[in-house]
């Protein structure tokens, strides 16, 4: 029975405690997230900030290759009919 009522007394403490410090750890975590998310803004606003007005960029992407081989198949010939 003491060991039960040390537990929910630990238990208790702990809540409380936790419950005094959670807007401190929350204000933390907001913080490191709104600098995050400003620096990937700022990031994208320097890149389109470097191009001149009526500039032109064509960007490409990588093109992947085809994963099937291309012996792999039957070559059909269709022919039409009247």
């Amino acid at each position: 029975m003491r060991i039960l009522l040390t537990f929910i007394f630990f238990m208790l403490l702990f809540g409380y405690i936790l419950r005094l410090l959670s807007p401190f750890i929350m204000r933390r975590i907001m913080k490191r997230m709104e600098k995050k998310i400003t620096g990937q803004f700022n990031n994208t606003a320097n890149k389109k900030k470097t191009r001149r007005e009526g500039q032109i960029i064509i960007e490409q992407t990588d093109r992947k290759e085809k994963k099937v081989d291309k012996n792999i198949g039957d070559y059909v010939d269709f022919e039409e009919e009247n």
